[in-house]
């Protein structure tokens, strides 16, 4: 039977590869510049006009390209738009000055004429430099966004116009002018969009408070929207880069651009590593995770650890994470060999409520989103020098429970070169600092490769269920007194929630499986014995729930907000089965799916979007000589690879797979 399952594997793991489509690139950056180039042949061709902030975000990131490879076609890609754009009079060809927007693409001609020394561009520049001083704005001095947008301030605007404006102070002239305005336009955007001390800005502001979107009472657009954040944290660290360190406003603008990147810390959605359209309401009801803002967020944060302006130790894994999930929404086309990128905005003025932001329609190969992947990719690519990002072979490389045996392992090319004793241990996860946290039966363990204890935690309730926060605080959920607690590094409890029914003080063992806190507060817990799926409020108060026969084992919240729950076996149909909020199943993985029927006890699992689903096969009811303890799934439901018995080894129950670039065993 062994050998026969062994067979299916290898044919299925074979023939899934054949369904595969292009090879990823070896450098992602590289891969979209190139796709972007063969799709527009002529920079004048990227939507949505031949000169706007398109061609100007791409060219600019091209150009970051350039300086790191070296590779020539990258710069005479950006300069033929730069000839193009620019009559050899030095007059311009498409320039029309209307909005911030139309600012930004000079940005280039400012990079022509360095490269180059050609007056054209000189007087090209000088000419859009111009362009500025009869420009609207408010009464404070912040340009309208447009010049018809009567007293509306957008937040993306400041990134159109000072990219500009900071690059002619550098490279051409008039630098007291442009480096005063960018920095009365930086602090001035903050000033009126802040939200609250969250270091987050809202889209816009409306001095006359008249617009449809507006507050009444304070002209404030209603919601902080991703990629017009981007924007302003882009323009920020490229204004850092350039602004002279004596200038009386860098010191604000320092501390403005720390407090925005420890909002996006906070809001980085800890599991894909991507950020919401909404960015600050990750947990609302349709909010979705939208890519071109996310890239923003990657190369701000990356740039800004480079500047020095924040610590590289407190920010380097929020990097790492967004840059892998950057990738999980690019696809390699089998048609054609490009990249396609999926889920974000393409081009998005104010909305007037929440509803409307999250309901826009979701783009494919968006007009900001390719160059927003370019930035990020490029960014972190270039950190990488010989060692870029590949994804993790999963039944190679991972640490595992042993419930049956009561340890936990890590195994490395395959092979067990680590263990720790942990009795029926039944959740583990490896942290940032390479530490494993893990579940021992009756407590929480946190060890390092040494094996010296660094958090410890006992109880005499039974405990399969824990978390490491973003605060440094850790969840966990006690099984028997129905606790879910957040505990500190010292192990003091300071929150403590009981969901255990009215009138029940002890819930036996099977109560609670895994279970874990979300991003917005709530808790997602797999009650086991009571067969269903609960969503609890901070408060205790249910606010979702779904039946599931067979026994609820442990439950992950996917980044699509649909639920996915790994069944047990008590009604004789171990399955994986993805809910959503309306509690219908819209995917299911059971043995009708697979030749051989080899799922026995679905126990742990892990989602990794660019990978797919890392499931643990508990064989403790039986049968363990045979069955798969891991198995690797693809969407399709094709079986990519499994991790086979082997001496040393009796029963996984849960499973982590470090990713590529975390400092994981050494």
């Amino acid at each position: 039977m062994k050998n026969i399952l062994i067979a299916f594997v290898l044919f299925f793991s074979l023939s899934m590869k054949a369904q595969l489509p292009g090879d990823d690139p070896k450098l992602w950056s590289e891969g979209i510049a190139q796709t972007v180039m063969t799709r527009y042949p002529s920079a004048l061709m990227i939507p949505f006009k031949p000169w706007c902030y398109p061609q100007g975000y791409f060219l600019i990131g091209l150009d970051k390209l350039w300086q790191a490879t070296g590779k020539r076609k990258y710069y005479d890609y950006i300069m033929n738009w730069a000839n193009e754009v620019v009559r050899p009079d030095g007059s311009l060809v498409y320039f029309r000055g209307r909005s911030m927007d139309d600012m930004m693409a000079g940005s280039v001609i400012v990079w022509a004429y360095r490269q180059t020394g050609d007056e054209k561009f000189k007087k090209a520049a000088d000419y859009i430099r111009k362009s500025y001083d009869d420009y609207s704005c408010t009464s404070d001095g912040v340009f309208w966004h447009g010049r018809g947008t009567v007293g509306q301030i957008w937040v993306d605007g400041v990134f159109m116009g000072q990219m500009f404006l900071t690059k002619y102070g550098r490279y051409i002239g008039d630098s007291k002018y442009c480096f005063d305005e960018a920095a009365k336009q930086l602090i001035g955007m903050h000033r009126h969009l802040k939200k609250g001390n969250t270091g987050l800005l809202y889209h816009g502001w409306d001095e006359d408070k008249d617009a449809r979107w507006a507050d009444p009472q304070t002209g404030m657009a209603p919601e902080v929207w991703s990629e017009g954040l981007g924007w302003y944290a882009l323009i920020l660290v490229e204004t850092l880069e350039l602004f002279p360190k004596n200038h009386p406003q860098y010191g604000e603008l320092l501390s403005i651009t720390r407090e925005l990147m420890a909002g996006l810390k906070q809001t980085q959605d800890s599991e894909n590593g991507l950020w919401y359209q909404v960015v600050d309401k990750g947990g609302e009801p349709g909010n979705w995770h939208e890519t071109s803002g996310s890239g923003m967020f990657v190369y701000a944060i990356q740039r800004a650890v480079e500047l020095g302006v924040i610590p590289a130790k407190d920010y380097a894994g929020c990097v790492q994470r967004g840059y892998r999930g950057l990738l999980s929404k690019a696809r390699v086309s089998s048609d054609d060999g490009l990249i396609d990128l999926w889920d974000a905005n393409n081009g998005l003025g104010i909305q007037k409520d929440y509803k409307t932001y999250v309901t826009r329609p979701r783009k494919k190969n968006g007009q900001e989103v390719i160059s927003s992947f370019l930035w990020a990719t490029g960014i972190v690519e270039k950190g990488m020098k010989e060692a870029p990002y590949v994804k993790p072979d999963p039944c190679k490389n991972f640490v595992c429970t042993d419930y049956s045996q009561g340890k936990v392992f890590i195994f490395e090319d395959g092979k067990k070169v680590w263990e720790h004793d942990a009795p029926l241990s039944n959740d583990i996860w490896v942290l940032d600092n390479g530490n494993l946290l893990f579940t021992t039966g009756h407590g929480v363990l946190e060890v390092n490769r040494a094996k010296d204890t660094v958090f410890h935690y006992t109880s005499p309730s039974h405990i399969f269920a824990c978390q490491r926060l973003a605060n440094g605080n850790t969840f966990i959920g006690e099984c028997n007194s129905g606790r879910l607690l957040e505990v500190t590094s010292d192990g003091k409890v300071v929150k403590e929630l009981c969901i255990l029914p009215t009138g029940v003080t002890d819930g036996k063992k099977s109560f609670i499986r895994n279970a874990r806190r979300l991003d917005n507060g709530h808790y997602l817990v797999a009650h086991y014995g009571g067969k269903k799926v609960v969503e609890y409020d901070e408060n205790g108060t249910i606010c979702w729930e779904v039946p599931v026969s067979g026994g609820a084992h442990s439950v992950i919240r996917l980044p699509n907000g649909n639920t996915l729950v790994a069944v047990a076996d008590a009604d004789k149909n171990p399955r994986i089965v993805e809910f959503n909020p309306e509690k219908q199943i819209v995917w299911e993985l059971s043995n009708k799916d697979i030749p051989g029927a080899p799922l026995r006890f679905m126990s742990g699992m892990q989602y990794i979007p660019e990978i797919g689903l890392i499931l643990t096969n508990w064989t403790g009811h039986g049968d363990r000589e045979s069955l798969p303890h891991m198995l690797w799934v693809d969407r399709n439901k094709n079986i990519v690879d499994v991790f086979a018995p082997c001496e040393g080894i009796e029963t996984f129950s849960s499973v982590f797979i470090p990713l590529a670039g975390e400092n994981i065993y050494h």
